[in-house]
């Protein structure tokens, strides 16, 4: 068996703690709620924050749905042709050459006509490689 040892201070204590009896119950928690209800509807910060910021809507709202067309303002600006459109705008005094421009404008515009109604796979197929040696930055420094 355990001894048991007697403390009078510990003894004392323990027998006032089994002497007090529990209160009865004075903190009602229907009235608590009700209360801090009534004490957050005193503070006016929120609902006039509420208001202010539902007004502003509004009234930009309005604002928007109010406001004029915006003017259309038409600007025409001619830039001069740079030297070198000029140069090709004034056609070749060689009527040879002429041709020949002519001719090539106007395959090219078959060409981009066939491109746009049948797509790339339209495209004739890209020439033959040519038998010729490749051209070589020796071969051009070469040849200057």
């Amino acid at each position: 068996m355990s001894e048991r040892s007697e403390n009078f201070e510990l003894t004392a204590l323990e027998s006032a703690l089994r002497d007090l009896r529990p209160r009865p119950e004075t903190l009602r928690r229907d009235v608590l709620m009700y209360r801090a209800g009534r004490a957050s509807a005193r503070r006016w910060g929120w609902p006039l924050a509420t208001l202010g910021a539902t007004t502003l809507a509004a009234v930009l709202g309005i604002l928007l749905l109010i406001r004029p067309a915006p003017i259309v303002v038409e600007h025409v600006v001619y830039l001069p042709t740079p030297e070198i459109e000029k140069e090709r705008a004034t056609p070749p005094n060689n009527p040879e050459v002429a041709g020949k421009q002519a001719d090539a404008w106007q395959r090219y515009l078959r060409m981009q006509e066939h491109v746009l109604r049948r797509g790339l796979d339209g495209l004739p197929p890209p020439p033959a490689p040519s038998n010729d040696k490749p051209v070589t930055a020796e071969s051009l420094l070469n040849a200057l």
